[in-house]
């Protein structure tokens, strides 16, 4: 399993690499560079999970958490010196998948990377399911207002509506959903 270790102190990120590599010899640990952006540094190394590090809590490093989030990269664990219940709420709103106050001595990390990767693959999969729903809830918006538009304009019943936009996406060897986009767009520019 590919780390990336990302800890802007640099003593600190070579000792939590080395409590990981004793812990598991397979693991293979790869620090963030001095300064490297974490986005950055993700790119470069192509990591299963991220490790971010902070000895006290930095709102700006979650700029870097939710950035990575919204690409849906990998999950990511933060290890905090000290508990504060509003930043974990933060980081876990940014993306974080596994929040713990530890200090510097790791616990058993690999039932914590487990949990940290299922959840990310969940939250991944909700993710999915939310954007494909939504595309539906679209196409059934764009198909219902193409035959709204047929109905008040061509005096067409609900029915015949539905069958002219099948027939033509049938036609055109195209999606009922582009058919009606189209439709809509087409007769919007005539009455403009």
């Amino acid at each position: 399993m590919k780390i990336l270790v990302a800890d802007c102190d640099g003593n600190h990120a070579r000792e939590l690499s080395a409590q990981l590599k004793a812990q598991d010899d397979a693991f293979s640990i790869i620090l963030a560079g001095p300064g490297e952006n974490l986005l950055d540094a993700v790119r470069r190394a192509c990591p299963d999970v991220v490790i971010v590090d902070m000895a006290r809590p930095d709102r700006d490093g979650l700029d870097s958490v939710r950035a990575l989030n919204a690409q849906q990269m990998v999950p990511v664990l933060m290890f905090i010196d000290d508990d504060d219940p509003q930043f974990m709420e933060e980081a876990i709103a940014a993306g974080v998948s596994s929040y713990h106050v530890g200090g510097v001595t790791l616990p058993a990390i690999k039932p914590i990377l487990r949990t940290a990767m299922a959840v990310f693959q969940r939250m991944r999969g909700l993710q999915n399911q939310l954007a494909e729903a939504q595309e539906q809830i679209e196409a059934r918006q764009t198909i219902d207002a193409a035959k709204r538009l047929l109905m008040a304009q061509d005096k067409m019943s609900e029915p015949a509506a539905h069958r002219f936009l099948q027939r033509r996406a049938m036609d055109q060897q195209k999606k009922i959903t582009d058919i009606a986009a189209a439709l809509l767009r087409g007769r919007k520019t005539e009455t403009s």
